[in-house]
């Protein structure tokens, strides 16, 4: 026989179990609501966050057209309007740069360059960016570091640039050697790549190698006819190798090129004393 006290105990234990079942389906109610709440606030942030990157990719993409067309203070006003939209863009910050690069404005150029290469640190056009900044600023062994980075990136689809301003970098700290060593490495990635035969013959220049000089500058104006700087060259290293009349026909291309130029008025002084 159950006991009075045996059945109440029971019944107890039965209504426990009922209220501990309720409480149970409350828990998973708040609960699902809660996931419910944190899906909607992390979606409404995934949402706006998406809104303002499409925002500011118009107004980066505008202005990287008023950047190509030399429209600068245009190409900085849409270019900031980018950012500060959304600013964990690296291509945004080194759009920006290059504006306030093509703008004189190499702090503020060096510090969204930095950004750039921040938030990305592969990103090579901004390090090759970011040592171009530095040629500027004459800090030539940041330029060679940020050329390096750059190169770090096997993938990287127009080393040429990096390696120019790497042999730049060394040209101007008159290791000659470095210098022509990078020019070579620019050509052999890029062979159409005119400006680095001309700096790699002021380069040979420097180191005395007259003919090699008078070859890269020949090369340089044969691809690119109105290279006026390569024409000029070629003058000045054609009167060290003494040939008169290819030096003449040089400067008479630069007279023709740039009439008004100052390198013109240096080339009439140089035919004149040919004469």
């Amino acid at each position: 026989m159950i006991q009075e006290s045996e059945i109440g105990s029971q019944k107890s234990g039965f209504r426990s179990q009922r209220l501990e079942s309720r409480s149970k389906k409350k828990s998973c109610i708040l609960h699902v609501a809660s996931c419910i709440l944190l899906f909607a606030v992390f979606y409404g942030c995934a949402a706006s966050d998406a809104s303002r990157k499409d925002d500011a990719d118009i107004h980066y993409k505008i202005g990287v057209v008023h950047l190509n067309e030399g429209n600068i203070t245009a190409a900085m006003k849409e270019l900031t309007n980018a950012v500060e939209k959304y600013h964990k863009d690296a291509s945004f910050h080194n759009a920006l740069g290059l504006a306030y690069f093509a703008k004189g404005m190499h702090e503020d150029a060096v510090k969204h360059m930095k950004e750039a290469t921040r938030i990305n640190p592969k990103f090579s056009d901004a390090h090759t960016n970011l040592a171009a900044v530095y040629l500027e600023k004459k800090e030539w062994d940041l330029a060679v570091a940020e050329a390096n980075l750059a190169l770090a990136d096997i993938f990287y689809t127009t080393p040429e640039f990096a390696y120019f301003n790497m042999g730049r970098a060394f040209y101007e700290k008159a290791d000659y050697a470095k210098a022509e060593e990078s020019y070579k490495k620019a050509i052999e990635s890029n062979p159409k790549y005119i400006v680095a035969y001309n700096n790699i013959g002021l380069t040979y220049m420097k180191m005395n190698r007259d003919k090699e000089a008078a070859d890269m500058f020949e090369l340089a104006v044969k691809n690119a006819p109105n290279y006026v700087d390569a024409h000029y060259r070629l003058g000045l290293v054609l009167i060290n190798l003494k040939d008169k009349k290819g030096a003449f026909n040089a400067f008479q291309e630069v007279i023709k090129l740039a009439p008004d130029s100052e390198m013109a008025r240096s080339a009439k002084g140089y035919i004149d004393l040919l004469k």
